[in-house]
């Protein structure tokens, strides 16, 4: 819009310039006072790009500083000679200072800014080439003018139009690249630079014209020269600030994110900036606080009462001030409101030119922390709790396992917990002509399911004697569990007796998975199963005995859910996936290497995590 603007108000001067008549008298005051603008304008820019280079070590500030001081430095020429009768010196040293303008910002603009190694002397070399420019440019003019005729510039040769034409197609390429750079979105000051170039190129060409449009061309030039001072402030002044605003605000987000509270203390102990954390631990918005004495806000929470120790606190002082950064692991401390917090923090000091400016204080509220030890323990306390009751049912367990074996009969057991106790549970015994055996699956998990596993295994061991039916066992262990345990919970088991003399296995089941029966003449796996609900769900059930014989070599096997329970969708679950494993199995070897070995083949087929307690008997006759 700018530049369409300019573009119009160029065609407008076209017409209205050539009208336009000025006495000398008003010419040539309006001329001095626009020369020495853009003198000003010149310096200023040369004097920030030697100021901002130390900051930035940005190549392009300093080769503009050093090229708006040449152009500086001959437009004060010009505007000395302007004082004196010298036209033509005047003229040559402005269309020159033009010219160093025009042909330095279009290589500045054409080419990518870089960023310079801090090497010392890097301004004083560019300003002295800057210098050394000048000179050599303001002997030239000299030598040269003495060739010129007098008034020459008066009757404009068209050689010295072409000259300002030149400097105006120079400026016009570099409005091109600034506004190229511009919309590559490298710096929005192009823009800036883009119109004022634009200017200095519409100046030229009108200065060119000569006669009334000179003065229209110095306006153009005067304007473009404010666009200057505009896009040398977006950089030096507006930039820096938007970016420094938008960092503090990122800082400030950050800060405010944090889970620690974050709080700033001058050199007087008053409460400068804090974020919501730290404003929660000490009881006080930033507003509240702002400007008033950290300690107003909170205390020590001790036996010695809220009161801060003050020799302890002068102490804390010196620290800080040299320099130490101070850690306290957890204090407690006081709200103003009461409430008292379990607070760790940190003290960092902040020192200007080694004296104490204040402080920054990190606080960390411990109250979860504290929380998490004190689960932490009970956690520990817990887990050895359970452990010394998993060792005290491995030890009713293994009660079992101790018993002499008749000579006609050969026992293997197995039983892997899901997790530290167990709800499965096996039981055999020696009686006089007979051996009993039973295994049961406690319902869940954990501490529940191995309490009740407990007690049932207890009442077990007690009720069994010789010449009792299976089922005998059942009815009396279902009215315990019944009238003794939850409603929710309930207990599948499944118990046999094996007859010496007439190798009769009787078996009865409540709920449970049927037994394996092996015989070792067809080598074929037979279920063994019977009517019977799961124990604690009805005050009475009528259970049933079966019986079957059993021949050398052959073996009954009884085991719980666990182990044949499906672990993936496409795995089986049921009676003829323990058969495959059975037949896989060596069972000429002793019946606990049966049944180790049948659980790694076991766990070989489902591959994954155990989900629940998993238990093997296995009773062989011989």
């Amino acid at each position: 819009m700018a530049a369409t603007l300019a573009a119009g108000l160029f065609g407008v001067l076209l017409f209205a310039g050539g009208q336009l008549l000025l006495l000398p008298e008003f010419y040539h005051p309006i001329h001095l006072s626009l020369g020495f603008a853009a003198v000003v304008v010149c310096w200023l820019v040369a004097l920030q790009g030697w100021a901002v280079f130390p900051h930035t070590l940005s190549t392009e500030r300093l080769m503009m500083g050093a090229l708006f001081f040449s152009a500086g430095a001959l437009f004060s020429v010009h505007f000395v000679l302007s004082f004196t009768e010298d036209d033509v010196l005047a003229a040559l040293f402005s269309l020159a200072a033009r010219f160093t303008l025009a042909w330095g910002l279009l290589f500045l603009f054409s080419r990518p800014d870089e960023v310079m190694e801090r090497q010392s002397g890097q301004r004083w070399q560019a300003f002295l080439a800057a210098f050394l420019y000048t000179a050599a440019v303001s002997l030239f003019i000299h030598i040269t003018s003495l060739f010129w005729p007098a008034h020459g510039t008066s009757r404009w040769p068209f050689w010295w139009r072409a000259g300002e034409g030149a400097v105006g197609l120079l400026d016009a390429a570099a409005a091109v690249f600034a506004w190229r750079r511009f919309r590559q979105g490298r710096a929005p000051a192009s823009l800036y630079w883009s119109m004022a170039l634009l200017l200095f190129a519409l100046g030229q060409w009108l200065l060119m014209l000569g006669s009334g449009y000179g003065l229209w061309g110095q306006l153009y030039e005067m304007a473009g020269f404010l666009y200057v001072v505009r896009a040398m402030y977006m950089e030096t002044v507006e930039k820096p600030y938007v970016e420094l605003k938008h960092r503090e605000q990122q800082l400030e987000m950050m800060a405010n994110a944090l889970g620690e509270g974050l709080l700033m203390v001058n050199r007087d102990g008053q409460i400068v900036w804090m974020n919501p954390e730290a404003s929660r631990l000490i009881g006080a918005t930033l507003e509240e606080a702002k400007g008033k004495p950290l300690f107003s806000f909170v205390s020590l929470a001790g036996p010695d009462g809220d009161k801060w120790d003050w020799k302890q606190l002068r102490r804390v002082v010196k620290r800080l001030k040299s320099g130490e950064v101070i850690r306290v692991e957890e204090e407690p401390f006081r709200r103003r409101d009461g409430v008292c917090l379990p607070v760790g923090y940190t003290l960092a000091p902040v020192l200007e030119n080694g004296a104490l400016a204040g402080l920054v204080a990190v606080l960390r509220d411990m109250t979860e922390k504290k929380e998490k030890e004190r689960l932490e323990r009970e956690r520990e306390q817990l887990d050895f709790e359970l452990s010394l009751a998993a060792n005290m049912q491995r030890s009713l367990l293994q009660t079992s396992s101790k018993v002499n074996l008749p000579s006609y009969i050969d026992i293997g057991v197995l039983s892997v917990p899901a997790r530290v106790l167990s709800g499965d549970f096996y039981h055999f015994a020696v009686h006089q002509t007979s051996v009993s055996v039973g295994i049961a699956d406690v319902s869940g998990k954990g501490i529940p399911a191995a309490m009740l596993m407990t007690l049932m295994k207890f009442i077990l061991d007690r009720t069994v004697h010789y010449g009792t039916q299976p089922h005998v066992y059942l009815d009396l262990l279902n009215r315990f569990a019944y009238d003794y345990t939850e409603p929710s919970m309930f207990v599948t088991m499944f118990v046999g007796n094996y007859n010496e003399k007439t190798h009769t296995f009787s078996y009865a089941c409540a709920g449970h998975e049927p037994a394996l029966w092996y015989r070792a003449k067809t080598k074929q796996c037979v279920p063994l199963g019977a009517k019977g609900c799961a124990l604690g769900l009805f005050p009475q059930f009528s259970f049933e005995t079966k019986s079957v014989v059993l021949e050398s070599g052959d073996f009954v096997l009884l085991y719980t859910d666990g182990v044949t329970e499906k672990r993936t969708e496409e795995a089986d679950d049921d009676f003829s996936v323990l058969a495959a494993m059975v037949a896989r199995v060596n069972l000429d070897q002793p019946a606990p290497e049966i049944v180790r070995e049948l659980y790694e083949h076991i766990q070989a087929y489902h591959q994954y995590e155990q989900k629940d307690d998993q238990t093997l008997l296995l009773l062989r006759r011989r």
